[in-house]
């Protein structure tokens, strides 16, 4: 249990109430006999779904509706009473939301009900409910061999997106993990939860910032990882287009001193990259292109691997627009969207976490898709405007009635809408069906050290506008032809 989750009360249940079940017919067949053996739990009404509920309905002598509408009609004056249960993900999206949308205009709130154990549990519906499975890839086989038993490094391991990864890794048996941040906080808060989540896993703290390449090596060198998962970054737009400097070492700098110390001790490294890389129109996302473009021409050289895998916006993470907007809704309102064209991928923090796992897993066994980055099927793109809404729909309240949107305006380095391929690459292969190569023109590995030397040297000095330049000018450099991948020597 996480440190922020340890001191809640459980949540009792909502008695005596009519419960309307919706998800996979064999979880709502165990669910309404659960719910019918307990004395205080909602009173199993009807079903809401399509014709593979059928069986379902008449075996339970239960009515079969497609709508929470339909439901609503049924049920009349006590429709104010309402249970809405989801046994079980809802699928597609474009249901998901639907359904989200019918209950917000019935006042009615969706909950996840959990009847695996011997007491059924039941919570709100939340974002990873709605736009993504909870994926669990702790028994893919390719994914626990390279976890099991080895030494595995995490940076950035207290943030969002590192601490999530940490919790996966923990939970598929390394000889040892280490927790290497920059904050005391976020590390102390992660090293927490995996003494209470898996207090039989070997882990050490590390407090160092990736900016300093001595305490990096340092530490690399005292515990010898077997393979490294870099995460630690800074994320937020404007910010980083503010401090272009600040970014660059960070983002570049980082990213190369983590590279060279994984590689000075024969460490794997997995490069977390963004969606933000592709076309880059700010500051955040050239520094993660470059960044990029540098694993990318580490893993076309020597051994040991380098994979890049490439997201979408992870809501919740820092950077992500959600925790604003869950703020902003806990106030009351307005909820602020820059502009009601702009379309963003999302992907959950726990799809993040196992993603991350599984593209590195395939990226590793693919010797002959090296130098590639690895990109998640992400579907369609979602209007954020529309992530408001769904926002305050599963916070129980209606939008542009109870909680209004407003309208600012694009912020700086902004665009309404990102790629998740660019102009530059093609697709070098299918790593599996929601994994796919994309590979780029190769780029010389000491024309590229080159620009980064210059470009950190800038940025040391705090030279803001050189340093804009100087990374448009590293992105900029020509490029060869394009050029068939190849595998890499052995040394």
């Amino acid at each position: 249990m996480a440190l922020e989750e340890s001191a809640k009360a459980s949540v009792a249940f909502p008695t005596h109430r009519p419960a309307m079940l919706l998800g996979p017919d064999e979880l709502v067949r165990a669910a309404v006999l659960g719910l019918r053996g307990k004395e205080n739990a909602p009173k199993p009404f009807c079903l809401v779904g399509g014709p593979s509920l059928a069986d379902a309905s008449r075996e339970l002598g239960l009515p079969l509706v497609d709508s929470l509408l339909q439901a609503s009609r049924l049920l009349g004056e006590a429709s104010e009473a309402a249970f809405v249960a989801a046994v079980g993900a809802v699928r597609p999206r474009a249901r998901a939301l639907s359904l989200l949308e019918q209950a917000s205009q019935l006042g009615w709130r969706i909950h996840h009900l959990d009847c695996a154990g011997e007491d059924p549990r039941w919570r709100p519906w939340d974002l990873a409910d709605v736009l993504g499975d909870r994926s669990d890839v702790r028994a893919e086989p390719d994914v626990r061999r390279l976890i099991s038993g080895r030494r595995i490094l995490v940076t950035g391991a207290g943030g969002s997106i590192g601490s999530a990864l940490c919790r996966e890794i923990a939970a598929m048996g390394p000889a040892w993990i280490g927790l290497l941040d920059h904050s005391e906080y976020n590390l102390f808060r992660i090293d927490y939860d995996l003494k209470v989540e898996a207090p039989g896993v070997a882990r050490s703290v590390r407090l160092c910032d990736v900016r300093d390449n001595e305490s990096l090596r340092r530490w690399f060198d005292m515990d010898q990882p077997d393979l490294v998962f870099h995460a630690a970054a800074l994320k937020h737009v404007p910010l980083v287009e503010a401090h272009p400097s600040e970014g660059v070492i960070t983002n570049v700098a980082g990213t190369r001193n983590v590279a060279r110390a994984a590689r000075a001790v024969g460490a794997d490294l997995v490069f977390v990259s963004t969606d933000k890389a592709v076309n880059p129109a700010n500051v955040m996302g050239a520094t993660k292109r470059l960044g990029e473009l540098f694993c990318q021409a580490l893993d076309r050289g020597s051994a040991p691997r380098v994979v890049t895998v490439r997201l979408g916006n992870v809501l919740g993470s820092a950077g992500s627009v959600s925790p604003l907007f869950a703020s902003q809704i806990a106030a009351g309102g307005p909820v602020t969207v820059t502009h009601r064209g702009v379309m963003r991928y999302f992907i959950t923090i726990p799809q993040t976490a196992a993603f991350l796992l599984r593209a590195a897993a395939l990226g590793f066994g693919r010797e002959d898709l090296r130098g590639v980055v690895n990109v998640l099927e992400m579907g369609e793109p979602m209007a954020v405007v529309d992530l408001a809404r769904t926002m305050i729909r599963l916070a129980g309240r209606r939008p542009d009635v109870d909680i209004p949107i407003t309208f600012v305006g694009l912020r700086p380095g902004e665009k309404l809408s990102e790629q998740l391929v660019a102009d530059e690459e093609w697709v070098a292969g299918a790593m599996s069906p929601d994994v796919t190569a994309v590979a780029s023109p190769a780029r010389d590995l000491a024309t590229l050290e080159s620009d980064i030397d210059r470009l950190v040297a800038l940025a040391r000095s705090g030279r803001d506008d050189l340093v804009r330049a100087q990374l448009s000018a590293a992105l900029a450099a020509p490029l060869p032809e394009r050029a068939p991948l190849r595998s890499a020597v052995a040394v």
